[in-house]
């Protein structure tokens, strides 16, 4: 059994494990402390928060309502490091 937590990504209630949680947490800081400095910051940073929403409400259904840490990973696989960002 798994604590999970409810959380709200770009105006979208989802249902998180903790260790997803965790793991989407730090990434959303690293973007943050990426992107903090830059012009457009914080208009980036709504765009791959309202991204990220799109894709995990994609891999979720009636079948399946809590968003895992295999879901997280996939997101970042995708989306990619904020290192890795031009």
């Amino acid at each position: 059994m798994k604590k999970t937590l409810t959380v709200n990504i770009n105006g979208i209630i989802f249902h998180i494990d903790e260790d997803a949680y965790n793991v989407l947490s730090d990434y959303l800081e690293s973007i943050k402390s990426h992107f903090s400095r830059t012009q457009d910051g914080e208009e980036i940073i709504s765009d791959i928060e309202g991204r990220i929403a799109e894709m995990l409400k994609e891999r979720i259904g009636d079948e399946r309502q809590v968003i895992t840490i295999d879901d997280i990973e996939h997101v970042v696989n995708v989306i990619g490091q904020p290192s890795e960002f031009g």
